[in-house]
């Protein structure tokens, strides 16, 4: 009898045991498989809600955010391509947005977005130049009165510092606020060079806490591909693959914009073949840009980083391919040009979590400070995404603008699938249901006509909230930016 007390006695420690692990181990994340014994344990209320909460150890995490410019979303292995190995071997390790919108879809404007979590209309950063009264034009700088996100890591204790590929980024437009060290010397340059010097600070500043940017234009087509690797294309027509000729056909394009409402349209120019063949070179400029960024965080895992780092993987825009007759990016709000990568690992935790829902890049320094228990600057248009990833709240307008070296005044608004554009020089409507139509080839708002006037209402209080009055633009031509 006595040994069967005791066998109980220790059956119920070794329960007590077991349970208790399971209670303290990770919590489960959604969108997986079907749920185990220890995720059914820590599913509750007070789990869910400390999800994310990496306020405890604040004081002992780095910041990380790469940055890789002109990335589409579609053309990634998170959308099903098998472009980008290493960043989909990121992913298994972190949250990855599928559904993310930039505030703008050109560098210098989308990027200022994220860096101060206001619109492009708000935080006034929307060329290069601006016109001064009168006439003539001056340099492009973020306001002082306009607080950033870095800047508010660096006032809270973290050494910030960046390595840029310059140009749209280039610390004079008000990006290098706080950091003790900025690289940006060279324009459009890539990864291969600005994450060496990434590494090297890396390495001299490893004990400190810190925020790195990490840049890189791999992807751009200001971005030179060796010539040896364009001569392995399958190619027999008339272009070069050269960044003097994408230059050259987006300043074609651009020039066909006569009127105020018109679009760049270079139909008649690029073929179909050569824009198939332009978007080859693209597609190897990813294959690059994805190996280089598994180069560096394998870098950060010897260096023995990777587990103290909060690191997020964003793209500010994409590049159109003559999906709506144009080349490059900023001249439109169409899907190649704002749907981006967004993904972030949360040191600490080791599984995926997929959200399908739109999210905005304006809300990713906010959802740092959340999980770190900061505070950020107050007012801003972004927010954290933290009540999303642990019960699925979030309710935020999805915006996006662009009036792109002041050729082209658009805004957008979504709702759910229903995506409008509108042109404000000649108040031109486009409506799109992106879960049928997701290339946007059908313009439904003749059919639609409530929907487009109840969403073109709500994107007018938009505007309205951010300065904005479409009435300044009808019929308004204007002298327009040479510089990019």
């Amino acid at each position: 009898m006595k040994q069967l007390r005791f066998l109980a006695f220790v059956i119920v420690v070794l329960n007590v045991a077991v349970i208790s692990w399971l209670l303290l181990r990770e919590p489960a994340e959604t969108g997986g498989g079907a749920a185990a014994l220890g995720e059914a344990l820590v599913s509750d209320k007070a789990m869910e809600e400390a999800r994310y909460d990496l306020s405890d150890r604040a004081d002992q995490l780095n910041v990380i955010l790469i940055s890789l410019d002109a990335l589409r979303y579609d053309r990634t292995g998170l959308a099903g391509t098998s472009l980008t190995p290493n960043l989909d071997q990121l992913a298994e390790d972190s949250v990855v947005f599928h559904d993310a919108v930039s505030a703008a879809p050109w560098t210098l404007p989308s990027h200022m977005a994220v860096w101060t979590g206001r619109w492009p209309s708000i935080h006034g950063v929307t060329n290069k130049l601006k016109p001064l009264a009168g006439s003539g034009w001056a340099d492009a700088t973020l306001s002082p009165g306009i607080a950033t996100w870095p800047d508010a890591l660096v006032q809270a204790g973290w050494t910030a510092a960046g390595f840029t590929g310059g140009a749209g980024v280039s610390g004079r437009f008000g990006f290098n606020r706080g950091f003790s060290e900025y690289l940006d010397d060279r324009k459009f340059a890539g990864l291969d060079y600005s994450m060496p010097a990434a590494l090297d600070w890396l390495e001299a500043h490893r004990s400190e806490r810190f925020f790195l940017f990490l840049h890189g234009y791999d992807t751009h087509g200001q971005y030179p591909l060796p010539e040896s690797t364009l001569k392995t294309i399958p190619y027999d027509g008339p272009l070069d693959g050269s960044v003097e000729e994408q230059a050259r056909l987006r300043e074609q394009g651009l020039e066909t914009i006569t009127e105020p409402g018109q679009s760049p349209d270079l139909t008649g120019v690029l073929s179909p073949e050569d824009a198939a063949y332009l978007k080859q070179i693209y597609d190897l400029k990813i294959r690059d840009a994805d190996q280089r960024v598994g180069s560096f965080i394998s870098r950060l895992k010897s260096m023995g980083l990777y587990e103290d780092t909060l690191i997020v993987v964003m793209s500010d825009h994409g590049d159109e391919f003559m999906e709506h007759g144009g080349l490059d990016h900023g001249i439109s709000l169409y899907q190649e040009q704002i749907h981006v990568v967004m993904m972030m690992h949360f040191p600490g935790y080791s599984r995926r979590q997929d959200i399908q829902q739109t999210v905005r890049t304006i809300d990713i320094f906010p959802t740092i400070f959340d999980a770190m228990g900061l505070q950020g600057p107050p007012g801003t248009d972004g927010t954290s995404l933290l009540p999303l990833l642990r019960s699925g709240g979030y309710d935020a307008g999805i915006f996006s603008e662009t009036d792109y070296r002041l050729f082209v005044n658009h805004r957008m608004i979504r709702q759910g699938p229903y995506k409008l554009i509108l042109d404000l020089q000649d108040g031109r409507r486009e409506l799109y249901n992106l879960e049928d139509d997701p290339l946007e080839q059908s313009d439904i708002s003749s059919s639609e006509t409530r929907r487009t006037y109840e969403m073109e209402q709500a994107l007018r209080t938009w505007m309205n909230a951010t300065r904005v009055n479409p009435q300044d633009y009808l019929g308004v031509k204007q002298d327009t930016i040479e510089i990019f």
